[in-house]
């Protein structure tokens, strides 16, 4: 049995460092409602959400994969980091 005590506030912190989306339902021409999944650098889950789009982003998204991934990047505050192309090195002979 357990026994009981004032509640007792612990804080952690937790850092998202990758999220993936999926839809989850899709009302043709009207809305849509996505799974954004976040995960930490060991690729474990922190946290699951479902996110709606109005109709206005519905129509905005055009089967782009890319806007979703914006839109629920920006609707999280999440900033998508651009992956850095190696520098080209140029060889004198």
């Amino acid at each position: 049995m357990a026994t009981s005590i004032q509640p007792f506030v612990i804080q952690t912190t937790q850092t998202i460092t990758s999220f993936s989306v999926a839809c989850r339902t899709l009302n043709l021409f009207e809305n849509a409602t996505f799974t954004v999944d976040s995960f930490d650098i060991n690729n474990s889950l922190i946290s699951r959400q479902v996110i709606p789009i109005t109709n206005e982003q519905y129509l905005e998204w055009n089967n782009n994969d890319t806007y979703i991934i914006d839109l629920m990047a920006a609707t999280l505050g999440y900033t998508l980091v651009t992956p850095t192309l190696p520098s080209a090195t140029q060889e004198v002979c």
